[in-house]
């Protein structure tokens, strides 16, 4: 009789990949930025309200995780799935401007935060102990592989619809050329989007009810006090093992100061692009692109993790980043100034791929998802300080600059302050990742490879 793990490995890989292609996979990315300051907010808030939604995922993150080791994986998986058509249902139904705007945007943020914390390690701890034990390293790295596939494919045809939904003028000339009567206003396409991913996030929670926990849970959850009791010592026991472990503190730092700067680029990429004078319909089309790069990367990256050792795999990232920063800072007008945006599509792929494959590798399976909420809470902590600092560095040049923009309207201050603001990044960004790497050597007495090489337990090969 065959063994009935293989089937039910393979049917959590494919729910796994639906589930994350789908939460992901959002048709208002490729107009992030734009999107919230035309519903009326400055710069200000918009950082603001991005330091909040990863406060909200800082404060849940770790708790959600230790839940989903001792509750059961599948139940957070399933309830981040409906916190996910809350969230989109509250931006559909967002006023433009007026005192409502501030309170609900805050909503929203906290929903989306809380969604994002609660799938969190859970749903890749799902599939990761559903494996063989026999192979598991190599079955998880193909896992991985085919999400970046599968969410590069989906990504380049969502940013492609989600950017020219968005854009009036594209949506008016489609429907004239096709001689419908339809007219399309500003408001009516700042809403397209958003009701196309209210319709995704309902497919997000079918794929959610897919998933089959195989992890044995805490047995008695009857009464509340112990269960968060018991999640809280989870927590305790994954701290205290992260913190012996110079491996997974190397892993968390990194892809902390990695990741806060990758985003803080995708946060205001759609106001970057409108500072190069690029039309917003053309913000999928670029976002498509870094898609069909993706797909490319994830076969170079899942070489090179055999291939290369950690360090030079970070390093490589390092100067993904740094080229980056250096090039937009540049704010090289047109098509020229969007190559530089290609140096971040490859970092962000690589970076997640790499830590996903180094602290699987040194995780317990107890403890794997409280660990890998970890990960998240650390890159959201980062993020949200990187967002307050943005939000600082945007007060202090509002002020500094006061007397360049007499006479601007909202729209070219807003251009402006994150022209003055980007030739700062490469310099804080470079001295941040040589500080972190002199700190390491010196407390630990090794670089990532070193460090990861002493603590990686033997693994078995892989069956043919």
């Amino acid at each position: 009789m065959s063994d009935p793990l293989p089937s039910l490995a393979e049917r959590n890989i494919r729910a796994f990949l639906w589930f994350r292609v789908l939460f992901n996979s959002r048709f208002y990315y490729p107009i992030f930025t734009i999107l919230f300051l035309d519903f009326g907010l400055t710069l200000e808030d918009f950082a603001a309200l991005n330091a909040l939604w990863a406060a909200s995922i800082v404060v849940f993150e770790v708790p959600s995780g230790a839940l989903a080791d001792k509750l059961g994986r599948r139940r957070l998986v399933v309830f981040s799935a409906w916190l996910m058509v809350l969230e989109m249902a509250i931006l559909c139904l967002m006023p433009i401007g007026g005192p409502w705007l501030w309170p609900l945007m805050a909503l929203n943020r906290i929903v989306s935060g809380l969604a994002e914390a609660c799938c969190s390690g859970a749903d890749e701890a799902l599939v990761y102990d559903a494996l063989p034990t026999l192979g598991r390293e190599a079955a998880w790295t193909r896992v991985l592989a085919r999400l970046m596939r599968w969410q590069s494919l989906t990504f380049m045809l969502v940013a492609l619809i989600g950017a020219a939904t968005y854009s009036a003028d594209f949506m008016n000339r489609a429907t004239h050329s096709l001689g419908l009567p339809f007219t399309f206003t500003k408001e009516t396409c700042l809403r397209l989007p958003l009701f196309l991913n209210l319709l995704m996030a309902a497919a997000t929670v079918r794929a959610s009810l897919m998933l089959t926990d195989t992890h044995q849970h805490a047995p008695d959850i009857s009464g509340l006090r112990p269960l968060i009791r018991a999640s809280f010592r989870q927590m305790g026991d994954a701290a205290r093992a992260i913190r012996r472990s110079p491996a997974a503190m190397a892993i968390l730092l990194t892809g902390l100061l990695f990741d806060s700067f990758l985003r803080l680029f995708y946060t205001v990429g759609s106001n970057y692009y409108r500072l190069l004078g690029i039309d917003e319909a053309w913000n999928g089309v670029i976002l498509a692109a870094s898609s069909i790069l993706g797909i490319g990367t994830a076969l170079v990256v899942e070489k090179l993790v055999g291939r290369a050792s950690p360090s030079r795999n970070m390093g490589m990232v390092a100067c993904f980043i740094l080229l980056g920063l250096s090039g937009i800072s540049l704010t090289l007008p047109g098509w020229r100034g969007v190559l530089f945006v290609v140096p971040f599509w490859l970092g962000m792929r690589s970076l997640h791929y790499f830590i996903s494959q180094y602290l699987n590798r040194i995780s317990e399976p107890a403890t794997r998802a409280t660990v890998l909420s970890f990960k998240g809470l650390t890159m959201n902590l980062a993020y949200g300080a990187i967002m307050l600092a943005y939000q600082t560095q945007t007060w202090a040049l509002r002020s500094s600059e006061k007397a360049a923009l007499v006479g601007m309207d909202k729209p070219q201050t807003d251009l402006h302050l994150l022209a003055t603001a980007m030739p700062w990044w490469p310099w804080i960004f470079g001295l941040l990742a040589l500080l972190l790497t002199l700190a390491m050597r010196a407390a630990w007495g090794g670089g990532l490879s070193t460090l990861l090489q002493r603590e990686t337990p033997p693994q078995h090969p892989a069956p043919l």
